[in-house]
């Protein structure tokens, strides 16, 4: 028998295999049994069941909209305004906002910050994930809306609100915003007065207040306002007191009055109380249209006293001003400056003369300086080296006031001192009233008022006490201030002095510190709140004769 060696070979090969096989299953499946309790996540591995068993197998899961983030960044000029996202205050700016991304893409922002009007907007895209978006509000400030008019009896007062110091009165106050306002008056030799008022849109906002004195009772008399119909406004020195018929208690001087009723003509007139005296006013008022007109029961009237010469006052000075200034906000500047050139117009007066001047200097208006009517008056200057009319421009830019100036229309080598209420500034013309007070200007050498005006520390030896300076707190509470105090006209030199400093320096006129006589002095520029002023005593005045300088 023939043995096959291939035979063979094979045979033995598939017996090696059949060996190690087993081994080789062994070791695989060891390597890949699982026991379930290794099974990380939430879920049980489900335990065998029947047939009929369900086997439990893992819900939904709740991924929420918007599960990616983005942010809004709120921010607005200027800063720091309440911000209102979807209803909800989430502070202030700048702000940060989350908001989903997938979420509904619809929200309402709102800005809002007291002084500025409410900013809004509907936004209707929400930032991606990860993303910024920038929303930026330019507030707008609210609309400044009325006026605040404060008069006093008498005038003159310093008038302060919320500590600050807003002139003299009486005192328009321009472009105030509606609230809650602290009014403090002052005046020497009377009790000094502070309340708070409520400026209001749907009011006069107009405050007529009466000093007390500190040791005499004031002069005052009574005047009865009646008018036919009953019911009209009383509009007394431009401050609405009441309505007819009404009994008012008035300052000795001179007032203005004007009475109006709807449907009917404007009454108005000026009158002169005295002290003790006891006047009425009573209005038959015309209608305008067809308004019924009542019957008028005759009564007893006594006329209040008309302003005469003989009871001029300062105060007289304001109170032409005034009426010139509503003149002019009635009729317009062209019809304005006619009137105030027509020498028997409405506004001419024996003692009194109205000006009006350009804020760039040209006078438009003066029937006593005709001659300078279109001339830059602020370009020639008097006998001082002083520019004429540029006190009055100051003082106007700084809210009105009284000061002392040379007469532009007298041509003599000594001059005449004016007393002047200037109106403050409106719509760039300056209004001003002026009184001639019959006295030569002070005459100063060209070196003294050259000296004057130096920024070199002035030696008293070297002039010969012919100049004296004071430096001062431009604060008009200042009780020590040198400058605040009344002089014989009723007028004070601090308002003037505060104009200049305030807008540069300059020369003007005052009455010399240490006595009555009036002098020429110098005002610096202001510098950490304040001024220095130089003026010349009387040995630096004298009465030699100058020509009239033009620059």
């Amino acid at each position: 028998m023939r043995v096959d060696i291939h035979n063979i070979i094979c045979i033995f090969l598939m017996v090696m295999a059949a060996c190690i096989m087993p081994c080789i299953a062994d070791e695989e499946n060891e390597s890949i049994i699982i026991d379930p309790e290794d099974i990380p996540g939430p879920f049980p591995f489900p335990e065998p069941a029947g047939d009929d068993t369900p086997i439990p197998m893992p819900g939904p899961v709740d991924i929420p909209i918007g599960g990616d983030t983005g942010w809004y960044k709120i921010t607005s000029n200027p800063s720091g305004a309440q911000v209102i996202f979807d209803g909800s205050d989430i502070g202030t700016t700048p702000a940060i906002v989350e908001i989903f991304s997938t979420g509904t893409p619809y929200h309402t922002v709102r800005v809002e910050k007291t002084g500025y009007e409410p900013w809004t907007r509907e936004l209707s895209n929400n930032p991606g994930s990860g993303e910024t978006l920038k929303i930026h509000a330019n507030l707008v400030p609210v609309s400044c809306c009325t006026s605040l008019r404060i008069t006093s009896a008498p005038s003159g007062a310093m008038l302060s609100i919320n500590g600050v110091f807003h002139g003299y009165t009486p005192k328009t106050i321009d472009n105030i915003r509606y609230g809650s306002y602290q009014i403090s008056l002052s005046r020497e030799g009377y009790e000094p007065w502070s309340r708070y008022i409520r400026v209001s849109p749907d009011e006069e906002n107009s405050y007529y207040i009466v000093l007390e004195p500190m040791f005499a009772p004031i002069t005052s008399g009574t005047l009865m306002v009646e008018s036919y119909p009953e019911g009209a406004d009383i509009i007394l020195d431009r401050t609405n007191r009441g309505k007819t018929p009404r009994t008012l208690t008035l300052p000795e001087g001179s007032h203005s009055l004007t009475i109006n009723l709807p449907g009917y003509q404007q009454y108005s007139t000026s009158l002169f109380i005295r002290d003790k005296e006891q006047a009425r006013i009573s209005a038959q008022l015309i209608p305008t249209g067809n308004a019924p007109v009542p019957p008028v029961t005759p009564v007893p009237v006594i006329v209040a006293s008309p302003v005469t010469s003989a009871g001029f006052t300062p105060d007289d000075l304001v109170t032409q001003g005034v009426k010139a200034a509503d003149m002019y906000e009635q009729i317009g500047l062209s019809a304005f400056i006619s009137e105030v050139n027509n020498p028997s117009g409405e506004l001419s007066h024996q003692n009194m003369s109205i000006s009006v001047l350009a804020e760039n200097g040209t006078l438009l208006a003066d029937p006593v300086s005709s001659m300078w009517v279109n001339e830059n008056i602020t370009s020639y200057a008097d006998q001082n080296s002083v520019p004429y009319g540029n006190a009055r421009l100051m003082i106007a830019k700084s809210g009105g006031g009284a000061l002392y100036e040379n007469d532009l229309s007298n041509t003599t080598s000594t001059g005449n001192v004016l007393l002047t209420v200037v109106q403050p500034i409106k719509d760039d013309i300056v209004i001003s009233t002026s009184y001639s007070l019959n006295t030569p200007i002070p005459l100063i050498t060209s070196e003294i008022v050259e000296l004057l005006s130096s920024e070199e520390i002035i030696n008293q030896d070297s002039v010969d006490l012919s100049i004296h300076e004071e430096t001062i707190l431009l604060e008009p509470n200042e009780d020590q201030n040198i400058f605040n105090q009344t002089d014989v006209h009723g007028t004070r030199s601090l308002p003037v002095i505060q104009a200049l400093a305030f807008q540069g320096g300059g020369y003007c006129y005052i009455p010399e510190p240490s006595g009555a006589d009036l002098t020429l002095a110098y005002v610096t520029g202001e510098k950490d709140g304040l001024a220095t002023v130089r003026w010349v005593t009387k040995s630096g005045r004298e009465t030699t004769k100058h020509e009239l300088i033009h620059s």
